[in-house]
């Protein structure tokens, strides 16, 4: 039976000479240099630390893309978030990359330090984890990323009402990346 990507990558990781016999033999097979674009500086920092940049050099040129789809998310969406955390018996979880990013007055870093519950998780299941930990309060998941995000999340989704749990929800606010793609490849008189 095929291993699922969470495997292989938990098998891999700290692996350096896997992880470069693998970019080695990646790059056997790449005939004619390619071109890819990085999505976010989250993936630009990743590749240069981990060398991949370098072990691909001369097979493939990284280019840096549209930008982090949590620094790009609207005034309006991070207010909201704010909202929610100002309702009673509420819980607001998200990645910790979401918590500085500004709305139009404030952001969910400074509500947290004025006592609203907003809490840090590295997944979406462990937000369904604590919603099942305290049945009283309700949890909402901010969902915040590009689309490649949300299958992960809404499988939280899927999760949560098969176990029955009431009190876990999540606020949609992904990101595109076609549109942008899109945009970034438009002909120079019609991008502005």
């Amino acid at each position: 039976m095929a291993e699922n990507l969470e495997e292989i990558l938990k098998r891999i990781e700290g692996d350096a000479d896997l992880i470069q016999g693998l970019l080695a033999e990646l790059c056997a097979h790449i005939k004619e240099p390619l071109t890819l674009m990085e999505v976010c500086g989250t993936h630009t920092h990743a590749i240069s630390k981990t060398g991949i940049r370098r072990a691909l050099a001369g097979k493939v040129r990284l280019l840096s893309g549209p930008g982090c789809p949590v620094c790009v998310t609207a005034d309006a969406d991070i207010d909201r978030f704010i909202a929610l955390s100002r309702m009673p018996d509420v819980a607001v979880t998200t990645f910790g990359d979401m918590l500085h990013v500004p709305g139009s007055e404030s952001s969910l870093a400074e509500q947290r330090d004025a006592g609203r519950d907003i809490r840090i998780v590295y997944s979406p299941l462990d937000a369904l984890a604590m919603a099942e930990r305290e049945p009283d309060k309700e949890f909402c998941f901010l969902g915040v990323g590009f689309e490649t995000t949300a299958p992960a999340i809404l499988a939280t989704v899927a999760e949560a009402r098969k176990k029955g749990s009431n009190n876990f929800s999540i606020y949609a606010a992904f990101k595109r990346i076609p549109p942008a793609l899109r945009m970034i490849a438009a002909p120079p008189d019609l991008a502005s």
